[in-house]
């Protein structure tokens, strides 16, 4: 059999100062202005970036009196540059964090929809293995899961969406059922409900909590729409009678147990199911103690025994 040939990762021809550098000409608008902010003089700035273009084979800046002034190769490149030091920046960040032994602080957004009584489990867990680790817990509705982690504030998340570009696996499998009042009206037709029907009667609606992108759990159209900012406040009104919702089913059924609440016979079913997800904003950088929090989460799920949520 011959023999393998190990791969070979090809050796950059450019350096990680000399993108620095490149990067550092940009913002500062010439060699000089470079050298100044990075104190080096003006002539290792120069020789750097002549060695820099040799090794990419193309020139990235033009000289237009003092200012250096990028190409299209180099305006390609700008925004890779700043990736590869960002990058860097990260590997340096991860490996500080396990030197110390655990990060400082980090950041957790879960979904309202999460069951608490889990959190709790991976909370007292986290809490006696990582008593030092300042821990930030953020709790929002649909697109503000995506929110806290793409601004950096959460490296972690549980969520039923995984935005683009982000790592998820699912932990658990939760119902959500259409409920309303015992005396509601729509309990009353004398046949299975069907979505025109919905429309007739108010709903109940949980607003996102997203910046950008705005969505309503919920709701079927109708004209009569009450939004209110989470399932809890959602829960109190279907339980006076305000109108139908959505819950899901670890919330409902406790009202539905005593009489509070009772399920909509919906056309085709009314209940729901989806997965809850575990997400990692950038796993390939995330530290010890955001990995040990994930960690305790998916173990809270796994062994938890009142079946699905």
């Amino acid at each position: 059999m011959a023999a393998i040939t190990p791969h070979k990762t090809p050796t950059p021809q450019v350096s990680l100062e000399q993108w620095a550098m490149f990067i550092a000409v940009v913002e500062a608008g010439s060699f000089q202005a470079a050298a100044d902010k990075l104190l080096k003089s003006q002539s290792s700035i120069s020789y750097a970036m002549q060695k820099m273009q040799q090794g990419l084979g193309v020139k990235v800046f033009e000289h237009k009196g003092r200012r250096a002034e990028l190409t299209n190769a180099g305006q390609l490149m700008l925004q890779r540059a700043k990736d590869l030091i960002h990058a860097a920046n990260a590997a340096e960040k991860v490996a500080a964090d396990f030197s110390t032994g655990w990060e400082p602080q980090i950041g957790l957004v879960l979904s309202e929809m999460f069951p608490k009584h889990l959190l709790h489990k991976a909370l007292e867990q986290f809490g006696q293995q990582c008593p030092q680790t300042r821990l930030e817990i953020y709790i929002e509705v649909l697109s503000g899961v995506d929110d806290k982690l793409r601004s950096g504030e959460a490296q972690i998340a549980i969520n039923n969406m995984i935005p683009s570009g982000m790592v998820g696996e699912p932990i658990i499998a939760m119902d959500f059922v259409r409920v309303a009042h015992p005396d509601h009206p729509l309990h009353h037709i004398g046949r299975s409900i069907h979505p025109s029907d919905m429309k007739l009667h108010r709903q109940i609606v949980i607003r996102d909590s997203g910046s950008y992108r705005r969505e309503n759990r919920g709701w079927l159209g109708s004209d009569q729409r009450w939004t209110v900012p989470s399932m809890l406040d959602s829960f109190e009104l279907l339980k006076l009678g305000f109108g139908s919702g959505v819950l899901a089913r670890s919330i409902a059924q406790p009202a539905l147990d005593a009489g509070e609440l009772k399920e909509l016979d919906i056309d085709g079913g009314g209940t729901l199911q989806t997965s809850m997800s575990l997400i990692f904003a950038d796993k390939a950088n995330t530290g010890p103690a955001a990995l040990l929090l994930a960690k305790l989460l998916k173990e809270a799920a796994k062994n938890d025994k009142s079946g699905r949520m």
